[in-house]
């Protein structure tokens, strides 16, 4: 038995609004007519219109969270953690800035300005092991460029021994502390320059010790030039001579 299919045309409306509606077949259409004037029916399937969210400021409090990461992120960085700890100040501001606002706008972006402010004192914290750092670097640092005051010896001439240079001397301590050395040695021949560096750790005020280095260099006449005189480095981080 075969299903009964209705036509496509126009027919009365039976929703009533109007006085024909066209029928595609299938389903009603917003096609309609009154007195043969035809007409488009908005309010078939008409789609409730969208509800734009209201603005919700929480902007102070998502700068809080980010400068107060900023400021444990950085605060342990030499001379970066004045910076960080300038951040983690502005967090504060912002963090209370941001509550306020919260609690204005049914607390939105509370949970920021909390976790902001929840960690701005840890920033802080570690703005202070940066400060202390800085201090250590700048210390290393100097002790590094100045080995303070001293004098140095070299043996002249070098002894050039099976295609190897060696060169001799001592170094004298003027300060009024224990120092660390370090010697940078030039040697050149006719043909090839090459350097070398000697530590000489642990030498006391008003004492002398003494250094020894050598290179593989060719040619039979080799002069041997002391450069530079570096303290220890930084960190009790070593270089190979």
């Amino acid at each position: 038995m075969q299903s009964r299919v209705t036509p496509s045309g126009w027919y009365a409306d039976p929703q009533g609004r109007f006085e024909y509606r066209y029928f595609n077949g299938v389903q009603w259409t917003s096609d309609v007519a009154v007195d043969g004037q035809r007409y488009v029916d908005t309010l078939v399937d008409r789609p409730a219109p969208m509800q734009q969210p209201s603005h919700r400021p929480r902007g102070m409090a998502i700068a809080s969270l980010a400068t107060s990461l900023g400021g444990v992120l950085l605060g342990w960085v030499p001379f970066v953690f004045v910076l960080a700890a300038g951040a983690a100040v502005a967090a504060i501001v912002f963090g209370i800035l941001g509550l306020k606002t919260s609690r204005r706008h049914d607390g939105c972006g509370r949970n920021f300005a909390v976790a902001g402010l929840a960690l701005s004192p840890v920033a802080l914290a570690v703005c202070v092991g940066g400060f202390f750092f800085t201090k250590a670097v700048v210390r290393e640092i100097r002790d590094f460029v100045d080995p303070g005051p001293h004098e140095i010896f070299v043996e002249q001439p070098c002894t050039v021994d099976g295609g190897r240079a060696t060169v001799r001397g001592t170094i004298h301590n003027l300060d009024d502390r224990d120092h660390d050395y370090r010697i940078i040695v030039e040697f050149s021949s006719t043909t090839t320059t090459k350097s070398s560096t000697v530590g000489v750790p642990n030498v006391a005020p008003d004492a002398t010790a003494p250094w020894s280095t050598s290179v593989a260099i060719s040619g039979s006449s080799v002069k041997c030039t002391v450069t530079d005189v570096f303290g220890p480095m930084p960190f009790g981080v070593d270089q190979q001579s």
